[in-house]
């Protein structure tokens, strides 16, 4: 089997686990709505966790495939140099801004549909109701930058170093 039938065959199973994962979410979601109980959907929920597990068991041997990448489908750089951890400290901030910004919607979207109410300490007495929970979500969503790069770089430059010291590993090997 050729390179060329081994990345069409891979692609086919790549496509063919991604329409899994959708229905398994899809179905799990499904079955917590119409019955508001989650133990419904606890096998949908272990298949969910246990894909990506098991990917990324079979995957931990090749360090290039733990490489972030940026939205275009590109390896972040791994070189040591200043403009290469500027442009990973660039990609780390959008990430985290991304991500942020999905937790914050995701929060609003379950608080006021969801929840129907809005439950949240009193911090600001002074202020409506409304202007209080501008600030706090505010306030969330910018804490969650942080805490979000703060993890995204603490673990993306631990999986950098470590792919550079296999390259240099391997490099020694050759020599």
């Amino acid at each position: 089997m050729d390179e060329r039938s081994q990345q069409l065959i891979s692609k086919g199973i790549a496509i063919t686990l991604a329409l899994l994962y959708v229905a398994l979410f899809v179905s799990a979601i499904w079955k917590y709505v119409s019955t508001k109980d989650i133990t419904n959907s606890t096998l949908e929920i272990i298949l969910i966790v246990m894909i990506p597990a098991s990917i990324a068991w079979f995957a931990r041997k090749d360090e290039s495939l733990t490489i972030p990448r940026m939205m275009s489908g590109e390896t972040v750089p791994t070189g040591t140099d200043v403009p290469s951890k500027k442009a990973r400290k660039r990609h780390y901030f959008w990430d985290s801004l991304g991500f942020a910004l999905v937790v914050l919607v995701l929060n609003i979207l379950t608080t006021f549909l969801l929840e129907k109410d809005w439950g949240s300490f009193h911090f600001f007495t002074g202020l409506s109701d409304t202007m209080s929970m501008v600030i706090l979500l505010l306030i969330e969503f910018l804490i969650s930058i942080l805490v979000f790069y703060a993890i995204s770089y603490m673990w993306d430059e631990f999986t950098i170093k470590r792919y550079n010291h296999k390259l240099q590993e391997l490099e020694d090997l050759d020599e």
